[in-house]
């Protein structure tokens, strides 16, 4: 990828080849911050997580404003973290 030194944000575009099955699409939008360049935004086929997650994420703002949406975020990933992984199936 190239961008202009100047660039805050960027997109990323590349694909995952898969064992089976076609490539999957998977980009990532990007934007730099004082600690350097962060992810803010992925792309998988075709669907952008934000723009998929805007109706919750708005109703948890309204409900406890951006530090609740923060909170329900973060208390989502410690339960999702520890949960045991599923072997796949065969």
């Amino acid at each position: 990828m190239r961008a202009d030194p100047a660039d805050n944000e960027v997109e990323v575009k590349s694909v995952v080849n898969v064992q089976r099955g076609e490539p999957i699409q998977l980009n990532y939008r990007l934007a730099k911050g004082p600690s350097g360049w962060k992810i803010f935004d992925i792309n998988v086929l075709g669907a952008w997580l934000v723009e998929t997650y805007r109706g919750t994420f708005s109703t948890e703002i309204s409900k406890g404003g951006i530090d609740g949406l923060i909170k329900k975020l973060a208390d989502r990933n410690k339960e999702l973290a520890n949960k045991p992984l599923k072997a796949p199936s065969k």
